[in-house]
């Protein structure tokens, strides 16, 4: 047991604690109300496992499938992306048999980095405006917190050159003013399984095609007047500067899905003609592997349904036996539906004798119904159908 005790004390940490002023955004609130009302609709705002259950029961679903893999280990790896501000990044060899066998110092040790106040709080105003350098290498796909430097704590950068706050010190950075996706590639550029299956590649996807109008436009929005911080010296009020809304858009609080997905219904002859094109600079859907867009079409005879076609914009993910699988333990992509960036998709459908009127619906799920019920998920909020489009044409 003393052997035990001796390893169990080797618990480094390369970023440390940080002091509670910065570790969530509260403290940030006062100056700038506007940036965080949007930031906590945000998955940045969600990113920590006890606040994303499809995160967490993806853990806890590999670990189970995977005994090498200890659901605290898979924690720390997925944390230079969802929590970067971590304040330990490597789990030893040591400290990874201490905790197979259940070692309490070493368990308390993790919990407290894992459940830390900079933690919960997910990609924060710590994360993103405390990088004081991007060295992201794209050969080695997303690197997160190995892919930046972090800055001294109390010094913010932003986009103005003026900024000024009682509260910190500012400096500029090219990269939060330009168009340029770097920043979001840390985290969003692609990533390769243990198999060497690429499992997302939002980056590549975007590199692939001629348009480079960047993440910001669509995710944040385009730039407009506003205030980046309330803060005004005594008399004065705040400045007027061209910002952006911090909401990093998905389906649950934007239209980007609406906006970027163009829906074209034609009849021609005896036939439905149905085109599907995706303006966004990456496939739809892309990122997380088992997100799925769903095109449903229904035929009517008045109140009767005389057929419905229902297709799965997604991605399958097999094991080494063939079956269904999370996309990070996979061996194969099984089939890729989504519309590739700036691509299109078409479908054509024969019109039932006797139909006077079509449906078409479009919507959106966080994983699919039979995955959700693999991993054991059941929050709403994942699980739902988020509904994007309908229309009714009279024939």
């Amino acid at each position: 047991m003393r052997y035990i005790v001796v390893i169990g004390i080797f618990l480094t940490s390369l970023y440390g604690e940080i002091d509670t002023k910065w570790a969530s955004n509260k403290n940030c609130e006062a100056c700038h109300r506007a940036i965080s009302k949007y930031w906590e609709t945000s998955r940045h705002a969600n990113s920590h496992f006890s606040k994303n259950i499809l995160y967490k029961k993806s853990i806890e679903h590999m670990a189970m499938k995977n005994p090498q893999y200890l659901v605290d280990e898979l924690k720390v790896k997925c944390a230079k992306c969802h929590n970067p501000r971590i304040s330990k990044n490597i789990m030893s060899d040591s400290e990874k048999i201490l905790l197979s066998m259940e070692d309490e110092g070493v368990q308390e040790e993790f919990a407290k980095v894992l459940n830390s106040e900079q933690m919960k709080h997910g990609i924060n105003c710590i994360v993103c405006h405390n990088i004081e350098e991007i060295h992201l290498d794209k050969t080695k796909g997303s690197q997160g917190l190995e892919g930046v430097t972090f800055g001294t704590l109390g010094v913010m950068f932003g986009p103005f050159k003026d900024a000024h706050s009682p509260h910190h010190k500012s400096q500029y950075k090219e990269y939060f003013l330009d168009e340029s996706p770097t920043l979001c590639f840390t985290c969003h550029y692609s990533h390769t399984n243990e198999h060497g299956l690429e499992v997302y590649s939002t980056g590549k996807e975007y590199e692939s095609v001629a348009s480079k109008q960047g993440c910001k436009v669509c995710h944040m929005s385009p730039k407009k007047e506003g205030v980046a911080s309330e803060f005004a010296m005594l008399g004065e009020k705040p400045k007027i500067r061209m910002v952006r809304d911090h909401r990093f858009a998905s389906v649950n609080n934007s239209t980007i899905l609406q906006d970027y997905l163009e829906i074209n219904v034609t009849k021609q002859d005896n036939n439905l003609l149905i085109v599907l094109h995706n303006k966004a600079p990456h496939s739809i859907p892309t990122g997380y592997g088992l997100r799925e867009v769903v095109f449903g079409v229904e035929f009517y005879n008045g109140s009767q349904k005389l057929d419905q076609k229902i297709e799965r914009l997604t991605t399958l993910w097999h094991d080494e036996k063939g079956k269904p699988t999370l996309p990070f333990l996979a061996t194969k992509k099984e089939k890729d539906t989504r519309i590739a960036p700036q691509g299109t998709q078409h479908y054509t459908y024969a019109i039932p004798n006797g139909a006077k009127r079509v449906e078409y619906r479009l919507s959106y799920r966080f994983i699919g119904e039979e995955m959700a019920k693999m991993i054991g998920l059941s929050d709403p909020f994942f699980t739902k159908e988020y509904k994007v489009k309908t229309e009714s044409i009279e024939f």
